[in-house]
């Protein structure tokens, strides 16, 4: 008897101190689940969101002009360096022009030297004609004073001569004439040519832009066709991507494109499509012309995102992803109002949202705001 009431005892004693230690570990996590109040707390479903078929393009300016020399020589100065901002028809660089120069001379005294025996002929025809005039006047007055024998026969021929001399004068002048004129165009198109020969021996600036490329240095012997400068278009810019065969249909000339560029999302508009596909790639190669003014530059990386339709996606605020080092998670809060860190995987990101890939499931809660403050356990107490 005594030991069934030392059984009971030990087993009263072991009850107490089992409720002594739930009560001291209910205090415990108490203590352990802070309250954080004020949180916004979203409850997130499946919705239908714009889906694009992402491809990756580089900027490029609309007008890209690589400047080179048309005439051997050597470069005797480079105006500008890279990065200077040119206007249309500013001069960039000069070559060696001693050469061309005397051509253009030689063609501009060949051009004048016609010119002064056209006025030589011309003054001559005049004399011409008035000799002759007065020659054929001899002649017809002689031939009627021969009718009524009141000339010899002598004196006729001297007439007559007279006047045929004067006939051959005028039409060898006229000769003279047409062969000046055509000496005086071939003067004029020789003048032309070394003029434009002249010309380049001036690089000039095509269009108002920026200087992106510098070949050489004055002093270097060029030939032609040998790359002197590079002049973009720097008010202007396009990306060019290529679009696999599957989603051509998806981009059509004016059509509105969204652009990411530099972490900034513009509208762009559809230029130009190729009709042919590059063998190598296999995409078909899209144009899409950039706003006016954009903070663009060659060879910038940017994302063109095609429009597909619509898919069905469970997307948070970018606000409630927390990143611990590499791993992205968000604060999920239970019936209990118990926030819970939950490692996700994201998406692409849609106008302030972010698409979650996997680690939540449609009717979760989710923490929106305060995140900095709340833990894991932590109780969530909502505004």
């Amino acid at each position: 008897m005594k030991r069934v009431h030392l059984l009971q005892g030990i087993v009263i004693l072991l009850s107490a101190f089992l409720l002594s230690a739930c009560g001291a570990g209910e205090q415990a996590e108490t203590r352990n689940h802070p309250t954080v109040s004020g949180v916004a707390v979203e409850t997130i479903h499946l919705k239908a969101t714009p889906d694009f078929y992402e491809s990756p393009g580089t900027v490029r300016s609309v007008t890209s002009s690589v400047l080179g020399a048309q005439i051997s020589g050597s470069v005797r100065e480079i105006r500008v360096k890279i990065g200077d901002r040119v206007e249309r028809g500013q001069v960039l660089a000069t070559l060696d022009d001693r050469s061309v120069r005397a051509q253009y001379e030689a063609a501009e005294a060949g051009v004048r030297e016609s010119s002064y025996g056209m006025e030589e002929v011309t003054q001559s025809l005049d004399a011409a004609a008035a000799n002759l005039k007065l020659a054929e006047a001899t002649y017809n007055r002689y031939q009627s004073l021969l009718e009524k024998d009141s000339v010899s026969q002598a004196e006729f021929d001297q007439a007559e001569a007279r006047y045929k001399s004067a006939l051959a004068n005028q039409a060898a002048l006229e000769a003279r004439k047409k062969q000046l004129q055509a000496r005086g165009q071939q003067a004029t198109s020789q003048a032309v040519s070394a003029q434009t020969a002249f010309s380049y021996s001036r690089i000039v600036a095509p269009t108002d832009g920026v200087v992106t490329a510098k070949f050489v240095d004055a002093g270097t012997l060029v030939m032609p066709g040998t790359p002197i400068l590079t002049v973009e278009d720097a008010a202007h810019y396009r990306v060019e991507t290529g679009l696999p065969e599957a989603y051509l249909g998806r981009a059509r000339v004016g059509q509105a494109i969204p652009v990411e560029l530099n972490e900034h999302l513009l509208e762009g508009h559809v230029g130009e499509v190729a009709p042919a596909a590059d063998p190598a790639t296999r995409t078909f190669l899209v144009k899409i012309d950039l706003p006016r003014g954009c903070e663009c530059s060659s060879g910038q990386f940017a994302k063109v995102e095609f429009p597909l339709g619509e898919v069905k996606r469970l997307t948070v605020p970018v606000a409630s992803l927390v990143e611990r080092g590499q791993l992205e998670g968000v604060f999920v809060v239970d019936s209990e109002n118990l926030a819970e860190y939950r490692l996700v995987k994201s998406g692409r990101t849609f106008s302030g949202r972010i698409e979650i890939l996997s680690g939540l499931s449609d009717g979760e809660r989710v923490v929106t705001s305060n995140t900095g403050r709340i833990i894991d356990g932590a109780h969530v107490e909502e505004r």
